[in-house]
């Protein structure tokens, strides 16, 4: 093969591969979660056990369900329904580690899955009532349907009273669609 031929075949096959490189960029969408949505939430399920180890010391696991009842959650222009969280914390009077998977259920029928790790400490307000203020990163890992290759991350943040049952929280983040 001459130096000629040689030369272009090599620019032919590295501008054929940055057209394909450039097209699958072009290709995967980023969506963004700019806003928090307004949910309601319960905790429909929850086993708290102490340690013994130091006073206040529990390990909990803890099933928690969000309505979306504005629909202003959507991934890829399909709305959330609703969604369910299995989580575990080990905290100390109220203060620690946690971690939980999520299952979002569009209203397509389609599921969003996503792996979450955050930190909850407890604080008391003013008015002498206590608070559990949080803070998490959530990455989403997969789903079913045209969700299958969903990945991303949100961050979020929240509070909840000690006895509460419920919760309000902030999340913002992106994600896109792997095909």
């Amino acid at each position: 093969m001459s130096m000629t031929r040689f030369i272009a075949f090599a620019v032919a096959v590295a501008g054929a591969t940055s057209l394909f490189l450039t097209t699958d960029a072009c290709a995967q969408t980023k969506y963004s979660i700019s806003r928090p949505p307004a949910t309601t939430s319960s905790y429909p399920q929850q086993l708290a056990m102490d340690v013994g180890d130091v006073s206040g010391h529990q390990v909990r696991v803890y099933q928690l369900h969000f309505e979306y009842p504005n629909r202003d959650l959507a991934f890829a222009g399909v709305l959330v329904k609703e969604s369910e969280v299995y989580g575990f914390s080990d905290y100390t009077n109220f203060s620690g580690p946690f971690w939980n998977y999520q299952v979002y259920t569009l209203e397509d029928g389609s599921k969003v899955f996503s792996r979450s790790s955050g930190t909850s400490q407890a604080t008391t307000k003013p008015d002498g009532s206590r608070v559990v203020k949080y803070s998490y990163v959530e990455n989403f890992v997969g789903g079913t349907g045209r969700f299958k290759g969903i990945r991303g991350q949100t961050t979020g943040s929240g509070e909840r009273g000690t006895v509460a049952k419920s919760v309000t929280e902030d999340k913002r983040g992106e994600y896109w669609i792997e095909d």
